[in-house]
């Protein structure tokens, strides 16, 4: 049986939703709904219950990684799972791809990246804020329980370092992106995507000039809404709220310099011209 072992992150869960990140077997726990002794999830499985000493129950789960998100330390914005699952598709980020990423905040996207690579790829993430990426870097290690192997994590303006390693993939998070194309380019294989997350319609434009500037093609932009809904045996309707605009998607492959018009391959997705 898979059980919960000590030190294992465990999602406490509500019968009304409400859930609590913990660890098990440390120590005990108290919520609105009363304490609950975190040396009893040791040995169960997911989906048993605790009961609080003011009777209520609480279920045990393990949390995705969509979970941990939302629950992580940050100082900025994270990165919707929305997106960080478009970042994985559409930028073609798999097993053994070495990932190039600038710009790490709380580590959201971090965490994603290094799942999709695996033990035979590298993620190199550079920071240029020592606070962002000490934050970072503990959030990374709790997730993993401790610090990947396949991890690297730089402080300094990726503008300026001599990025010696051939990458695959190149991911940017920065207020403006468009400064770094040239420096990324430089470590970027032909034949690469470079992907990019900017939360306004103007910093995409500047960056799709970039982009084309330094011999990209099928530069593509995208965004993501997200609507949960309200099903139950008396109706199926929309949530209230939504998750609409978080940013704009960049996509571009990386080509060989040519002095001819470089192609737009069409989005598969897009309505077919006319």
């Amino acid at each position: 049986m898979n059980t919960f072992q000590p030190g294992e992150l465990v999602l406490l869960t509500s019968q009304k939703g409400k859930t609590w990140l913990v660890r098990a077997g440390s120590g005990s726990f108290s919520s609105h709904l009363g304490n609950v002794d975190l040396q009893e999830v040791v040995g169960r499985q997911e989906g048993e219950w605790l009961e609080t000493n003011q009777g209520a129950k609480v279920f045990l789960f393990r949390p995705s990684l969509g979970d941990y998100i939302h629950k992580l330390k940050r100082r900025t914005q994270v990165i919707y799972p929305k997106d960080i699952g478009a970042f994985l598709v559409y930028g073609d980020i798999g097993l053994g791809d070495v990932v190039l990423e600038s710009g790490i905040g709380s580590g959201a996207l971090t965490l994603a990246l290094l799942r999709a690579v695996g033990p035979s790829g590298r993620v190199i993430s550079v920071e240029i804020r020592p606070e962002f990426a000490q934050l970072a870097r503990k959030n990374i290690e709790v997730f993993f329980g401790k610090t990947p192997e396949n991890h690297r994590l730089i402080v300094g303006d990726v503008t300026a370092l001599p990025l010696a390693t051939r990458v695959d993939r190149v991911v940017l998070d920065l207020p403006e992106p468009w400064h770094a194309v040239g420096a990324v380019s430089a470590a970027l294989r032909t034949g690469g995507l470079l992907i990019s997350l900017s939360p306004q319609v103007g910093q995409v434009q500047i960056m799709w000039q970039e982009l084309r500037r330094h011999g990209y093609a099928n530069v593509t932009t995208f965004e993501l809404l997200k609507r949960n809904w309200k099903i139950d045996a008396r109706r199926a309707r929309p949530e209230d709220r939504m998750i609409g605009h978080t940013g704009f998607i960049t996509v571009a492959k990386k080509i060989a310099h040519t002095l001819e018009e470089v192609p737009t391959i069409r989005d598969p997705e897009a309505p077919v011209p006319t």
